[in-house]
């Protein structure tokens, strides 16, 4: 038994995939390749962290995962091993598909198609012709200084157009001036992690929900300091003040959240936990930064969406100069559009643009115009609407087949918007394994001998955290046929477990 990671090259690409499923990808190479052979025990996850220079829940996340699909053995008090079978070659040539990035993939190895819930654009139904006009009106007469690349918070009618855009969608009043470009919610994140960073002399802290959508603390300093803000049925809870404030006045912390829809529980926060959060923050200007993620919020299906937490705060003079709202275009349009935006207190603009200058821009110059135009025209509400349609109807769909396959191991509610539903196993479900704690994850194991790919719930904890177990099916990038399929692969395993 040794320590043979050591002889594996890992390249994580900060620009590329999520680094947590490059990290995920180069271990199985290595079990492939024969680098890392049966029993083989790998490092902790805080010292392969510490070795690559990335946050340890970067490695946290990839061994869990790995573990989940049987790649590798957690052996309580001992560590992480190569597993067994999958060191025979069992899956040999399979590649791993997250629900992040396909629902369907033929692996060229071995020809057989992987099956995963898909939360991502359907973009069969995708506007071909009218995108395809507003790239060539767009283009006909390019801007110069778009061709240069001199718009560094990006394209003036782009940020115009979204100007009127967020306030007729989302009620949210601000200006051109305060919106930047970026290239999606990943690259925002960075750009206010550099930009606030400076605002300190100490390390800036920053929090989470828990439970949360996993690559976020992805997106942040490498060497950041996390907590974790606690849920509850009226939203995130907000954390003793006194703690946070009195200790030390060069410290601050930021709080990342998804208010109006939390992701993967789908919650709202309620108005008294809103004026909550707004209280702290008119409190706590030199120390607390809220950085709310309009997460899923095109795609409401009943009723209307919520204001922004940034609107709400207008009246709170202090408070609405320390909120950032972040947003994107991939949702809606296609993913690899990767065109994103922040929109920023007008007080906190310069020293975002600052950042912006020291870093770099990520987004696209040439697509804005684009997506400008699409936007004047009248083609993206149009789109939109469209597809809260079009998604209604694949939501209960999929709601119909939950009902006819596994009503007797799981429990759901109807989602009033977002792209996936959430199921939460029974009891009589986690009763199926010995070790119930961990039951969503060996189910995940089981299915993935079927080519299903599943998302289970307990892995969206950052610390292991296994009180709520099940899965996070999204459905707008699925056909009827493929969940059709996905389900009665889960009951026929589940039936064989009841037995």
């Amino acid at each position: 038994m040794k320590h043979s990671i050591g002889s594996l090259r890992f390249s994580l690409d900060e620009t590329g995939a999520p680094l947590y499923l490059q990290l995920m990808q180069q271990i199985q190479q290595g079990i492939r390749q024969g680098e890392l052979e049966v029993s083989d025990k790998l490092p902790s996850s805080r010292s392969l962290a510490s070795a690559l220079g990335v946050s340890r829940s970067t490695t946290t996340r990839a061994y869990e995962q790995l573990i989940a699909e049987g790649w590798l053995l957690s052996e309580e008090k001992r560590g992480v091993f190569v597993a067994a079978y999958q060191a025979k070659g069992q899956l040999t040539g399979q590649q791993l598909v997250s629900k992040e990035i396909v629902s369907c993939h033929e692996s060229p190895e071995e020809e057989q198609t992987l099956y995963a819930f898909d939360a991502g654009v359907d973009v069969s139904v995708f506007p071909s012709k009218e995108w395809a006009a507003s790239m060539r009106r767009s283009w006909l007469q390019p801007d110069d200084k778009v061709m240069r690349g001199e718009y560094l918070t990006g394209f003036p009618p782009l940020k115009k157009a979204l100007v009127n855009y967020l306030y007729r969608l989302r009620g949210l009043e601000c200006c051109a001036e305060q919106i930047i470009i970026t290239a999606g919610n990943r690259d925002s994140l960075q750009l206010l992690d550099h930009a606030l960073s400076k605002t300190t002399q100490n390390q800036l802290k920053w929090w989470l929900e828990e439970i949360t959508y996993p690559p976020i603390s992805e997106a942040l300093n490498k060497q950041v300091s996390l907590g974790h803000i606690e849920l509850d049925s009226e939203g995130p809870r907000l954390p003793n003040m006194s703690n946070l404030c009195d200790t030390n006045a060069d410290k601050q912390h930021a709080f990342i959240m998804t208010p109006n829809r939390q992701y993967p529980l789908g919650t709202s926060i309620s108005s008294q936990r809103r004026q909550q959060w707004i209280k702290a923050l008119d409190s706590n200007t030199s120390t607390m930064w809220l950085i709310e993620d309009d997460y899923d919020n095109e795609f409401i299906y009943q009723g209307r969406a919520e204001v922004p937490l940034m609107q709400t705060a207008r009246s709170c003079k202090e408070a609405c100069r320390n909120i950032f709202y972040v947003g994107s275009f991939s949702k809606v349009l296609f993913r690899g559009l990767r065109l994103g935006f922040i929109v920023a207190p007008l007080e906190r603009v310069a020293l975002i643009k600052q950042s912006q200058k020291q870093i770099g821009i990520s987004a696209s110059l040439p697509m804005q115009p684009v997506v400008a135009d699409f936007l004047i025209q009248g083609n993206f509400e149009r789109h939109l609407n469209r597809m809260r349609r079009h998604y209604r109807l694949k939501r209960d769909m999929l709601l119909s087949l939950l009902n006819d396959y596994l009503s007797p191991w799981f429990y759901w509610k109807k989602p009033r918007g977002g792209l996936h539903v959430l199921i939460e196993c029974k009891p009589e479900c986690l009763a199926l394994v010995n070790n119930s704690d961990i039951f969503d994850r060996q189910f995940c194991q089981r299915l993935r001998q079927d080519n299903v790919i599943l998302s289970p719930l307990s892995m969206h904890y950052s610390d292991g955290n296994k009180s709520r177990q099940g899965f996070v099916l999204g459905f707008s990038g699925l056909q009827e046929a493929q969940m059709q399929h996905i389900l009665s692969k889960m009951k026929a395993v589940l039936q064989a477990w009841s037995k």
